[in-house]
């Protein structure tokens, strides 16, 4: 999350087991904290709600796939996560 280039090494160890790498933006991932925060009442940080994101994003091509994502939101600071709850 947040980096400026991805490690190469890690890519390069990632890169067998992927079958690809999405993208998404700080919007992208804002969203999915407010549609899990509404839609399930969990609390996700940023980092656990990129994944998430990062299904909604690809939807149409998971349509017919059962997806689980890891969701965790320990490390949400209060002040932010209301922040983000009050954009639309």
């Amino acid at each position: 999350m947040a980096v400026r280039r991805a490690d190469a090494d890690a890519l390069a160890v990632l890169r067998e087991h992927l079958d690809h790498i999405v993208q998404v933006s700080d919007a992208e991932v804002a969203q999915a904290m407010r549609d899990l925060f509404t839609d399930t009442h969990n609390v996700a940080e940023g980092a656990g709600a990129a994944a998430f994101a990062a299904a909604m994003q690809e939807r149409a091509r998971l349509a017919d796939q059962v997806v689980g994502v890891t969701l965790c939101g320990g490390n949400v600071d209060a002040s932010v996560f209301a922040q983000v709850l009050s954009e639309r």
